[in-house]
């Protein structure tokens, strides 16, 4: 009975860090690519390091034997990436930027040299995407913050996508004419929606938001159990450096502007 039961915890573990395993991809970045020499040989055995800009967090993995390396779970952020093999000269490359549930190509040429020496190339990844045939927007931190909410949910900002639209009076949007229902919503690779079809648990504060995307068109089979798009959320997951913010939200017709068919201000008598 007790190897029965033990057994059972085993089961149930294995599917549960599974589950965490498939959740982290969806709502992360990976960056993945192949070393090669200048001969067009695969490099073997090459250190790959992504460091994150923001935390200085390194992630260091191998090539494999065909030259093929691929670093997953990344939160969408800033990153530089360096690759070291003895006998090769050192490369460097910064200014990447890694987006919710994208996946990064960057592919390299190492030359024989001195260690000593390093190239560094500067330049954002590729825009030709060859690891997804997907299609979809990403809305970034920045906009998230400064651009006018009413209500201070993130959902208006859907409509910044190609292909959505918010008709008046709702509070889910249409992905290319979709019913809001169909709509998969994922807050950090968990799904949010209840069991009435199209229904959203909870909506994050603004302030909580790294950036959101919006998966519109041949979303890859990681998502499933949707038929319309899938709005992929990451909130922030930290620094290096203590912050904080304090927002009011305030409300007064006082404030409104006057309606065009009104022809005078209207005031309360004292």
């Amino acid at each position: 009975m007790r190897a029965v039961v033990a057994m059972g915890c085993l089961v149930i573990g294995a599917l549960t860090l599974g589950e965490t395993a498939v959740s982290a991809q969806v709502g992360s970045a990976t960056v993945t690519g192949v070393v090669r020499d200048q001969a067009g040989a695969a490099v073997p055995g090459a250190t790959v390091t992504v460091t994150s800009v923001d935390t200085n967090r390194p992630r260091a993995v191998t090539t494999s034997s065909e030259g093929v390396y691929t670093v997953p779970s990344l939160p969408p952020g800033g990153y530089r990436v360096d690759l070291e093999l003895s006998g090769f000269k050192p490369v460097r490359r910064e200014d990447i930027r890694a987006a919710t549930g994208q996946t990064i190509r960057l592919d390299f040429e190492l030359s024989v040299g001195d260690v000593r020496e390093r190239l560094t190339v500067k330049g954002e990844a590729p825009l030709l995407r060859a690891e997804s045939a997907s299609l979809g927007a990403v809305i970034e931190n920045d906009q998230v913050l400064q651009l006018p909410l009413n209500g201070r949910t993130f959902i208006t900002l859907a409509t910044l996508a190609p292909g959505v639209a918010l008709p008046p009076g709702t509070q889910l949007p249409r992905i290319n004419g979709g019913r809001p229902r169909t709509n998969e919503y994922l807050f950090d690779g968990i799904s949010v929606l209840q069991p009435e079809p199209g229904q959203v648990a909870y909506l994050p504060i603004i302030d909580a938001i790294q950036e959101f995307k919006i998966e519109s068109n041949s979303p890859p089979a990681e998502f499933g159990r949707f038929n319309g798009g899938v709005i992929n959320l990451t909130t922030k997951s930290g620094a290096n450096a203590f912050h904080g913010n304090a927002f009011e939200f305030f409300r007064n017709n006082a404030l409104n502007g006057t309606n065009y068919f009104q022809t005078a201000l209207q005031t309360k008598p004292d």
